[in-house]
């Protein structure tokens, strides 16, 4: 069912399927911070992976926000540990076309690695670099690292500098 679906929305794109290629490319995303739907939020226990099942299988941001919506007025106010859940997944809707396989994000640095067949033409990855040598580096042979634990500090700000970095790696796929 899946190879049928990615199939129909490649030809709604207007490109061949692949049907070679792996039925998902997801990204591996490492906050290192919490990302969970806490049991005193929402106790029943079918309910609560319901919604992580929907999180994870929502497909667009639209998507994601109308489960946040809905667990909002459901539940009440977010906890703390359940919107970096959520951005997670917004993040790997940001990755996907990318073929990023890895986003580590520490209090020091990000870390983005992308798959072989990245559509990202490599003469950006390197023109950044060239842009501020101290903050962006080579990481491995086929990824960068952004280095400045002054912005890295909290959860959200790693979450806006790996969906700055994975935008501004959108703007120029090759």
């Amino acid at each position: 069912m899946d190879m049928l679906v990615r199939a129909s929305k490649a030809i709604k794109k207007g490109i061949e399927p692949d049907l070679t290629a792996p039925l998902n490319l997801t990204a591996d995303i490492n906050l290192h911070c919490s990302a969970l739907i806490p049991e005193d939020y929402v106790g029943d226990v079918p309910q609560r992976l319901l919604f992580y099942k929907r999180i994870s299988n929502a497909e667009s941001k639209d998507a994601l926000t109308d489960i946040r919506t809905e667990m909002i007025d459901r539940f009440g106010a977010l906890p703390t540990h359940t919107t970096p859940l959520i951005s997670i997944h917004q993040l790997r809707l940001l990755a996907e076309p990318l073929h990023v396989t890895r986003v580590d994000a520490t209090g020091s640095a990000v870390t983005i690695e992308f798959a072989p067949d990245t559509p990202v033409d490599a003469l950006t990855i390197i023109k950044l670099i060239q842009s501020d040598g101290k903050r962006y580096r080579m990481s491995g042979a086929s990824g960068i690292r952004y280095s400045n634990p002054d912005k890295l500090e909290t959860p959200q700000q790693r979450i806006n500098m790996v969906r700055e970095l994975l935008e501004h790696f959108g703007g120029f796929m090759g």
